[in-house]
């Protein structure tokens, strides 16, 4: 029964789906700040939680009142605004700051951010139900393509285009990813990343880094873990062929390091 009833609001869900974007007034666009509830107009309209600002990159949370399948493996936090009963989905999108402020409005703000904020990083996207699961899968893909991580995979794939270096993967540093268990949990369940010093895309058994550009012509190192993935001459992209197949790249994210290094 309870399936059933999951299928039904799936399809209602999908069903009222659209690709229509709705502009903001000029006079009406409001700056987003951390902790604000917005109403995102695309079809139909969406909440979004402005999770946390790094200068123009905006951290965001979607919002969503269909309970039933937003359901991990864990209830996930309440939050009650008027006749609304809203719950944050298990993933975060990067945004940049012009299309959150071009398509979207505050409507309220929360203060205390933590529980969601573990929430997302922790909870579970597998394994919680065919219809759960489909939920999920859709709702991110909506928000994939008005990310800023949509962005930066067009700016990378451009870069690509150009040229640039092309490496391989360590076989034993990937058989060793491929046999962790933690990465079932997928916080962010998108190939679209954003680490400290670069940005990159997964795609096609395809890491493709994108470095700052002052990083091109010197001596870097890229490291994951404790482990040494490339070490020389930088490039503005880096593709590293062979990277491990996982539900989620998020660990990229902190465990993925590029330095440059002293002459």
């Amino acid at each position: 029964m309870e399936n059933s009833v999951q299928e039904i609001l799936y399809r209602n869900y999908e069903e009222s789906l659209g690709e229509e974007l709705i502009e903001v007034k000029e006079e009406e666009r409001k700056p987003s700040q951390v902790g604000q509830v917005r109403l995102f107009f695309m079809t139909p309209p969406e909440f979004i939680l402005v999770l946390k600002k790094e200068d123009d990159l905006n951290i965001v949370v979607p919002l969503t009142s269909y309970l039933q399948l937003a359901i991990t493996d864990r209830y996930p936090p309440l939050v009650k605004w008027k006749r609304y009963n809203l719950v944050p989905l298990p993933f975060w999108v990067y945004a940049n700051e012009k299309l959150i402020v071009k398509y979207s409005v505050p409507v309220f703000r929360i203060k205390e951010l933590d529980k969601i904020r573990d929430y997302v990083k922790n909870a579970r996207t597998t394994g919680i139900g065919e219809w759960r699961e489909k939920f999920i899968k859709k709702t991110a893909e909506r928000f994939k393509d008005l990310s800023l991580s949509s962005l930066i995979y067009e700016v990378v794939r451009e870069e690509e285009a150009k040229g640039g270096i092309v490496i391989e993967f360590p076989t034993a540093l990937k058989e060793k990813i491929e046999g962790r268990t933690e990465l079932a949990r997928a916080a962010q369940p998108t190939s679209y990343l954003k680490g400290e010093n670069w940005l990159g895309v997964v795609e096609e058994g395809r890491l493709i880094l994108r470095l700052p550009v002052d990083y091109v012509g010197k001596k870097v190192l890229i490291t994951l873990g404790d482990e040494v993935i490339y070490e020389g001459v930088g490039e503005e992209v880096i593709t590293i062929e062979n990277v491990p197949e996982a539900s989620s790249y998020t660990f990229l994210e902190e465990e993925l390091s590029v330095q440059v290094l002293g002459d």
